[in-house]
């Protein structure tokens, strides 16, 4: 049995043209599709999760509250609801996700297709220490320096997502 994950390979207008095995789309720097979503609670602090050295990217990184690809023939909304589950323990409903970026591939992305979700949740959070290895809860101007003194700690994609984020004032 193959239990490699499966992903829809795009064109640059996010039109699917193929299947193909992970490690293959992610060597090819093949486009692809993934979901990111920053959790804030009800005092606006911003959830970040360190990721664990087990994957295969940005591994030990800090990223986004949760993100994840979307498997073959999945869509946007669905792929957040699932990867909140997993990553994070959250049963939710589409309708409390708000998408609020859609990013084109580009090499901080891995050459995926973005579409950044937020959602307001105070937890509490369960996580698979296999996935993730810290949580924190931050108030923005936190992470805002955080992220200035330390950007080498933050992945690649949650920095792109994040400046994106806060320059047309999505987070404020």
């Amino acid at each position: 049995m193959d239990n490699s994950e499966w992903f829809d390979v795009v064109d640059a207008l996010d039109l699917p043209i193929g299947r193909e095995r992970r490690e293959v789309v992610h060597a090819r720097e093949l486009f692809h599709r993934a979901i990111h979503v920053f959790v804030l609670d009800a005092a606006g602090r911003m959830l970040v999760q360190k990721r664990s050295m087990l994957k295969d990217s940005a591994g030990g990184l800090w990223c986004s509250s949760c993100s994840g690809h979307l498997d073959a023939g999945e869509d946007y909304l669905g792929a957040a609801v699932r990867e909140l589950k997993e990553e994070l323990g959250l049963d939710i409903t589409p309708k409390n996700l708000t998408q609020i970026l859609s990013v084109s591939p580009c090499m901080d992305t891995g050459w995926e297709f973005c579409r950044l979700f937020f959602l307001q949740d105070d937890g509490p959070y369960v996580f698979e220490p296999s996935e993730i290895t810290e949580l924190r809860s931050l108030a923005l101007n936190e992470l805002d320096e955080w992220v200035a003194s330390g950007f080498d700690e933050f992945s690649l994609s949650f920095l792109h997502l994040y400046r994106m984020a806060r320059l047309c004032s999505f987070l404020r």
